[in-house]
Order: structure tokens, then C-alpha cells, then sequence
């Protein structure tokens, strides 16, 4: 019932749908389909996803979870029915708490287990300490972007300096600046990378309602940690040899 609420609202992103149906669809992305070194965004984040199936899904008796129905859109998927994935529980020390801890609790105790667990849905548990002594929108760019390292063997250190100098500057950027921002050029593989990280916000906001928001929504909302524009400028510099500075 509470999902119910949160999504006629739009308080949490995608949780009612697999909570009522076990199903879950998303549109194409702006990806080159010729650019094979970068998979799909549907299936860098499926690892991510599966991990928060299993916590939004109570297993049976002998540890089996049910199939959650995914109709997500990538090169080779013809669509013609979807793919059943199967849940798989992310380590958490202590164990996941389940739904009606992590939703309805209250105390300090229960704040650190969302947010451990919300880690746990991208391999981070271990980096809770560090994380937490950043602003919440840095955490989760951080988040976002040690999972992408992980996942993509073929991100460079010119692009990762790239995401982070968009971050770095975008604070001191007004929206009339970056309106104005001129480009000679608009690189496609930037703007592959560019759609592949703004999918992964949208797991960060999936990641968040299903684990009890460990963080305010409006501190996972794109325009805190990215800009297109800005991220092709830098990207731009990086490959060019640009220092980092």
C-alpha cells in the first residue's frame, strides 16, 4: 500500500510496478550500437538491479526468490518477450533487513542499515565510512561512478577525469553559463557515456526507494552531479591531454 501512495505521488521510481507485476521496462537509450567496448546500459546495471530485486522480494522457504520480468530495450534484444532475471542478494554484514524494517523503522541503527544496504545494491559496503563524510550528492556521484569503473572494463582514466571534473565544476556554473556553453564538436562517445550514466541515476533512485531512502530524492536528481553539455567540454579536454587541474 505504501509503494501504492509513493508512486501515484512519484516518490519512488519503478518499486510498485515490480512489487504488484514482477515487472520492469525501460526505453532505448542514446548508445551507439556500433561502439561495442561499452555494453548496454541494461546490462551494466542489471548486477545492480538484481541486487535490489532481492530486496524488494521476500525469498521462499528453500532461498529461492521469484523472477522479476525485465523488457529492457539494448542492441540484440529483440523484444519479443521479456527476461526473466533472477534476484541475487548483495552482501550485507549482519544480513538485509527486510521491507517493513527498512521502510518503517525508525532510529539510528535502522538510518545505517539503509544505507549499507543501499551500498550493498553496487558493491560499496565496505566504503560506508568514506562515503558518508561527503555531501549527499557527491555520495552518490561516487557511488554511481565506482560501480561504472567496476562494470566497464573500457572506461579510461581521461574519461573518469572528465565525470569528475563535471561534478568539480558544475556547482560554480550557473544554467545561463552552461546554456551558453559553445562546442565545435559533440563527441558520440561522450554522449554514449553521458546516457549510460544518467540510466545509472535512475538505479540510484531505484536503489533508494526500495532500501528506505537513505537519501532525500532531490539529492539523486540528475542536475545535482551532471550536465551533458558541460560533461562533453570536459570530456573533450581530458582525451585532449587537458590537466586535470
Amino acid at each position: 500500500q505504501l509503494a501504492k501512495e509513493q508512486h501515484i505521488r512519484s516518490e519512488n521510481y519503478a518499486i510498485f510496478n515490480i512489487l504488484s507485476n514482477g515487472e520492469i521496462e525501460c526505453s532505448n537509450s542514446l548508445e551507439d550500437e556500433c561502439d561495442t567496448e561499452i555494453p548496454g546500459q541494461a546490462l551494466i546495471y542489471r548486477p545492480a538491479r538484481q541486487h535490489i530485486y532481492s530486496v524488494l522480494l521476500e525469498s521462499a522457504k528453500g532461498g529461492a526468490y521469484p523472477l522479476v520480468k525485465e523488457w529492457f530495450v539494448y542492441f540484440g534484444n529483440p523484444l519479443q518477450q521479456p527476461e526473466l532475471i533472477q534476484p541475487v542478494q548483495p552482501f550485507v554484514p549482519g544480513g538485509i533487513p527486510n521491507l517493513k524494517t527498512l521502510w518503517f523503522a525508525k532510529g539510528p541503527d535502522v538510518e545505517k542499515q539503509r544505507y549499507s544496504t543501499f551500498l550493498a545494491c553496487f558493491y560499496l559496503q565496505d566504503e560506508m565510512e568514506e562515503l558518508q563524510a561527503l555531501e549527499a550528492p557527491v555520495a552518490a556521484f561516487c557511488c554511481l561512478l565506482t560501480y561504472l569503473m567496476m562494470q566497464v572494463s573500457s572506461l579510461s582514466l581521461e574519461d573518469l577525469n572528465a565525470f569528475v571534473a563535471v561534478v568539480l565544476c558544475l556547482k560554480g556554473k550557473s544554467a545561463a553559463q552552461l546554456a551558453a556553453l559553445q562546442l565545435a564538436q559533440v563527441d558520440s562517445r561522450a554522449v554514449h557515456l553521458g546516457a549510460v550514466f544518467v540510466r545509472g541515476i535512475t538505479t540510484l533512485l531505484m536503489a533508494n526507494s526500495a532500501c528506505g531512502f537513505p537519501f532525500r530524492m532531490d539529492d539523486l536528481m540528475p542536475w545535482e552531479v551532471f550536465d551533458g553539455k558541460l560533461f562533453q567540454e570536459k570530456y573533450q579536454q581530458s582525451h585532449r591531454g587537458c590537466s586535470s587541474e
